[in-house]
Formats: C-alpha cells, sequence, structure tokens
C-alpha cells in the first residue's frame, strides 16, 4: 500500500463556477509531486487543537508542511518586523502543534519554505523577518506572483546531501523574504544561499527524517526529495505495522 502523507494547507476564500467561499487551499504541485513518487496524498486544513493534531499525525506514514505566508513572529518571541505580512493564526496554530506532533512521534517530516521556517520554530529556533535587510538584495523573493532562482550548496555527509548534491552549488525555484535565523533545538543547518542565508536544516538524530528546505521543490524537476520523503514514510508504515502487531508489553518496549 502506497504511504499516506498528510500535506498542509491554505485556509482562505477561493471562486470556482460563480461561488466564492471559504476553502482549504493547497497548489496542486504538491499533490502530484506526492503522487508521482508513490505516495498517497491527504490534505491537512487549518483550525484544529493540539489534540486533533496527535491524532491525525499518529496515522500518516509522512508529513509536507507546505509553503504560505510569514509566521506570526510572536510565536518565536520576536516583534513584528514592518515587512512581515499579517499572519493566519488557524494556520500557525495547526501547523504548529502538527510540527511538533511529528517531532515527538517521529514521523517522517519535510518541510518546504514556510514549512522549515514552521520546523524550526516548532523546535524552538527563530526567524531572520526579511532577508533582504541581511543580503541587501531581493533575489530570495523572485517575482511578486511566481519563483525566481538562486544557488544553494548543501553539506556533504547530511542526509540532505544523501538525497541532493553535496558540497556543489545547485540551482532551486524560490520565493521568500524570510529564513532561519537561530537553528532549533535537536536541529542543524546542512545548506545555504552563496548569499550566506541558511536554506536547508534537518535533524541530528541519525535516522530521524526531519527535513526543512527554504526553496520549492514542488516548483522543479527534482523529484529525489519527495522520493526520500516517501521511502522514509514506507519505513515508518512498516515500523508502525509491526508494532501495532505486537503485544501490549513488546510493543512499548
Amino acid at each position: 500500500m502506497a504511504p499516506t502523507i498528510g500535506i498542509t494547507t491554505y485556509h482562505m476564500s477561493a471562486n470556482w463556477r460563480g461561488w466564492s467561499e471559504e476553502g482549504a487551499l493547497l497548489p496542486w504541485t504538491y499533490v502530484t509531486s506526492i503522487r508521482n513518487n508513490g505516495g498517497r496524498p491527504v490534505l491537512l486544513p487549518p483550525g484544529g487543537d493540539v489534540s486533533e493534531a496527535e491524532a491525525t499525525v499518529a496515522v500518516l506514514d509522512g508529513i509536507v508542511i507546505a509553503g504560505g505566508g510569514d509566521i506570526n513572529p510572536a510565536i518565536y518571541g520576536a516583534a513584528r518586523h514592518p515587512k512581515t505580512d499579517a499572519s493566519a493564526p488557524d494556520r500557525d496554530s495547526w501547523e504548529l502543534a502538527v510540527a511538533e506532533a511529528a517531532v515527538r512521534q517521529g514521523v517522517p517530516l519535510l518541510g518546504i519554505c514556510r514549512g522549515a521556517q514552521m520546523l524550526n520554530v516548532a523546535c524552538g529556533g527563530t526567524l531572520h523577518q526579511h532577508v533582504p535587510d541581511l543580503v541587501g538584495h531581493e533575489l530570495h523573493s523572485g517575482p511578486k506572483h511566481g519563483f525566481g532562482t538562486h544557488k544553494v550548496r548543501v553539506t556533504s555527509g547530511t542526509i540532505l546531501a544523501s538525497i541532493l548534491p553535496g558540497g556543489e552549488y545547485f540551482e532551486v525555484p524560490t520565493h521568500h523574504h524570510q529564513a532561519v535565523d537561530e537553528v532549533g533545538s535537536g536541529l542543524t543547518a546542512v545548506a545555504w544561499a552563496d548569499d550566506g542565508i541558511v536554506e536547508g536544516i534537518e535533524s541530528t538524530t541519525p535516522g530521524e527524517f526531519l527535513v526543512g528546505v527554504q526553496w520549492h521543490p514542488e516548483q522543479g524537476d527534482d523529484p529525489r526529495l519527495f522520493g526520500a520523503l516517501i521511502a522514509a514514510a514506507d519505513l515508518h508504515y512498516a515500523e508502525r505495522t509491526v508494532a501495532s502487531s505486537l503485544p501490549p508489553l513488546l510493543a512499548g518496549a
């Protein structure tokens, strides 16, 4: 059976066939990226509480925290920068709970752009709220309603380097103006743009698939990150299935 991968979504107004209502929205490229690599996508709309997040994560084989708007800086103890966009409180609280549950339960997680930032915040890290203040250019942002490109280098000997090139610069699709600042507990920075901005983080625990990338792999033509997530989700499913078949005392050992 294909592993089940939960993908977080936007919550916003939408228009279709003359209707205008609130919707749980997600760019279709996330769905196809999971399906094309052997996963079974399900959507995780905002609005649930911590207990719902715990129960939901417990029945998933893997998670993608998708890209989106800025995270409320109050969550990581910072004042709002003038360039920080208005936040979506229900999405912030839901994705924070999902990320924290995934970390506790050991469920494979791939954070994309905002998702990488949320993984970092869930582990106690902080964010740079406006990258152009640090680097003096807007290359990370891309066009207003599209994606640009810039170069990223991954450190050799890491989980991310086992999936992507290690030690060499390669181009990635990009659209962000915030980025990881202080790296969260249990995570380490493993990829950087050529201007020094952190572009990738991962778990320091061997064998644990908690990976965040600041770029948008779903917008490119390299499926390897999604393939690696599906492989990790397959393994998690197998381990979960074995554990559920054991007597209670052995399953908890």
